[in-house]
C-alpha cells in the first residue's frame, strides 16, 4: 500500500525508510538497596512515513553537522585559535596561516547551514528538516495525551524494562557492555590529558576535565545486565 512521505509528499513504500519517533511517559523512580535508583516507564514508537530521498538527505544533514562541530574542535585543539587571538606567541605569518585555517574550519559549518536552510539545489537533500517529524498528527496526539519525546528518560537503556512497555526495544547487552567500556576508557584518557595540559598551563585542561566527568557519568549509567 502506497504511503505519502511526510517530508516531501512523494510516495514512501519502504517502512525501513521511516522516521521512528520514540516516546515515553509515566516515569516512576524508586531507590534500591544498593543506594541506586530504579526507574520504570511506559514507552511506544510512532512511524512517520519517509521516502528514500528524504532519509538520505537527513543523513547528509547529520553528517555535515558532525563535520562542522569536529572541524571547530580540531581547529581550537590544534592551538590555531590561541595564535589567532594572540594568546600564544606567533609571528605575523603564523597569524595569517591561523586565519586561513579558520576560514577552512568554517566551511563545514556553512555547508550545514546551507543544508538546513535548503539553499543547495541538490536533489538528494530533504526539503524539510528531521524535526519536522514531530509535527506528525500521530505524534501530536500522543503529546496531548501526556507522552514525552525519546523512548525513555536519558539514558534510557540502563534501566530494567517494564513488562507493559510497547514498541521500541533497548540495545542488546553486548552493545551496552561495549558502550560502557568505551566511555570509561575515554574518560580515563581524558583524565590523563587533563593532567598533562594542566602541567603545561593550558586552558584546555578544564575542557578535558569536564569531558572526563561527563564520560564517567555516562559509563556509570550504562548497566549491561539491565
Amino acid at each position: 500500500m502506497a504511503r505519502e512521505c511526510w517530508f516531501c509528499g512523494s510516495e514512501a513504500t519502504a517502512p525501513q525508510h521511516d522516521r521512528v519517533i520514540g516516546m515515553h511517559r509515566d516515569v516512576d523512580s524508586s531507590p534500591t538497596w544498593t543506594l541506586g535508583v530504579r526507574t520504570r516507564w511506559h514507552r511506544t514508537g510512532i512511524r512517520v512515513p519517509r521516502c528514500a530521498r528524504c532519509r538520505d538527505g537527513h543523513r547528509i544533514e547529520q553528517a555535515t553537522m558532525v563535520l562542522a562541530v569536529a572541524a571547530v574542535i580540531a581547529y581550537s585543539a590544534s592551538g590555531q585559535l590561541d595564535r589567532l587571538l594572540g594568546i600564544l606567541p606567533s609571528t605575523s605569518s603564523g597569524r595569517v596561516l591561523s586565519a586561513v585555517w579558520a576560514v577552512v574550519a568554517c566551511f563545514p559549518a556553512l555547508a550545514w547551514i546551507a543544508t538546513r536552510q535548503a539553499c543547495l539545489p541538490w536533489q538528494r537533500l530533504a526539503p524539510r528538516r528531521l524535526r519536522h517529524a514531530r509535527r506528525h498528527p500521530g505524534v501530536q496526539e500522543l503529546r496531548e495525551d501526556g507522552w514525552k519525546y525519546r523512548p525513555g528518560p536519558f539514558p534510557y537503556w540502563q534501566n530494567p524494562e517494564d513488562p507493559a512497555l510497547v514498541g521500541l526495544s533497548a540495545p542488546p547487552a553486548g552493545a551496552r557492555k561495549a558502550a560502557g567500556c568505551v566511555t570509561a576508557v575515554l574518560g580515563l584518557a581524558s583524565v590523563v590529558v587533563t593532567v598533562v595540559l594542566y602541567l603545561r598551563d593550558s586552558e584546555l585542561a578544564a575542557v578535558f576535565l569536564v569531558a572526563a566527568l561527563g564520560l564517567f557519568f555516562l559509563s556509570s549509567k550504562i548497566n549491561p545486565e539491565a
